[in-house]
């Protein structure tokens, strides 16, 4: 699979819109269709960075600018999490049927860190105060 292509099923496996990749990536929606494409290569940096937004080992993206080799993504991938985790299952399930929150969560993941640290808390007190309604 050719870099272009791992980059845009990055991207689509995560039903993720140009606009929004750009945006995490602090880029403009064209060039993240042109690295799609393979009209432009994204630098070493910018792959660093995608491997980060995409939670996937810097390796299956900076390995294609040295030897485009025909591999699966699937086979590169490491995701940050432990695939055997039910709490992330009932995440997932949540978010599924909750489209609106899961957009919050992205949103979250946009923010400096102590905006998110000022999200988690603010989530942890409403939470805890349904509890106690």
């Amino acid at each position: 699979m050719s870099l272009p292509e791992i980059l845009k099923k990055l991207r689509t496996d995560r039903k993720w819109t140009q606009d929004f990749a750009a945006e995490m990536l602090k880029v403009d929606r064209s060039t993240i269709s042109k690295y799609e494409t393979g009209k432009v290569t994204p630098t070493y940096q910018t792959l660093v960075q995608m491997a980060e937004v995409y939670k996937v080992d810097k390796t299956l993206l900076t390995d294609e600018l040295e030897s485009p080799s025909s591999y699966s993504a699937a086979d590169k991938s490491v995701l940050k999490e432990n695939p055997d985790d039910k709490d992330m299952e009932m995440i997932r399930e949540i978010i599924s049927h909750f489209p609106d929150l899961k957009k919050s969560l992205l949103d979250i993941y946009t923010f400096n860190e102590k905006k998110k640290a000022l999200a988690v808390r603010m989530i942890k007190n409403n939470i805890h105060a349904l509890k106690e309604f």
